[in-house]
């Protein structure tokens, strides 16, 4: 049954569910759902909410800037999209005491405070929203976020270091996943990129996508050093 405390989350959240099965699954970690013996947590959901994030970033874009070019866009939306980002949104809405942790998990120093743990299930409440509402729920949902971002300073360093490597060595970056590892619920991934087939740098993420962010956020200080010593 949903207490007061979930009563407060969803004030916070600015909606109400007409399914409160949907925001507790939202908030499940498959380490409790394991130790629970259930099949319901927020995984599959996550999934759904990421992409449904992605598209409502674009349109809320697309409109605001409308004489931007596509990739400046793509840039914005990769910023607003990412784990730091949206786990910083997640603080904001103080979801991380809500989520449902398995005992060894939540035993783990910080463990509700995780980056990657907060991004997963704020993907996780987009995805539960637009299931449980609509679209448009989830617009005001993320719009109540960027109205209080004034600036967006992009830090996309995927993004940055293929606008680099174009425009001085005249070739793309490649990206190798090399290594997986850590339990099912907790899988990481650890990322290389190579830019002619130089290692430029390496970096480790919950998902692909960031353990690629994480390597070129890597690659760029390494290319920045280099240029700097050059310079002197």
């Amino acid at each position: 049954m949903l207490n007061k405390n979930y009563k407060k989350l969803q004030k916070i959240i600015g909606y109400k569910f007409n399914n409160l099965v949907v925001l507790m699954t939202a908030l499940t970690h498959k380490s409790y759902a394991v130790e629970a013996f259930t099949k319901s947590y927020n995984e599959r959901m996550e999934f759904l909410g990421d992409s449904v994030l992605s598209a409502v970033v674009a349109e809320i874009l697309y409109t605001r800037y409308p004489y931007e070019s596509e990739g400046k866009l793509s840039q914005l939306r990769a910023q607003i999209v990412s784990a730091h980002n949206l786990s910083v949104w997640a603080q904001k809405s103080d979801v991380g005491c809500y989520i449902f942790l398995g005992k060894s998990e939540d035993r783990k120093k910080e463990a509700r405070h995780r980056e990657s743990l907060l991004c997963d299930v704020f993907e996780a409440v987009v995805g539960a929203i637009y299931l449980d509402g609509c679209f448009e729920n989830v617009k005001k949902f993320v719009l109540k976020f960027l109205s209080e971002q004034k600036e967006i300073v992009i830090t996309d360093y995927k993004s940055k270091l293929q606008e680099f490597a174009q425009s001085v060595c005249k070739n793309l970056p490649e990206y190798k996943i090399v290594k997986e590892f850590g339990p099912d619920h907790n899988k990481k991934f650890e990322a290389a990129v190579y830019l002619n087939n130089n290692l430029l740098g390496k970096g480790t993420g919950n998902s692909k996508k960031k353990a690629q962010q994480f390597a070129a956020e890597q690659a760029m200080k390494s290319v920045s050093q280099s240029v700097d010593e050059n310079n002197t």
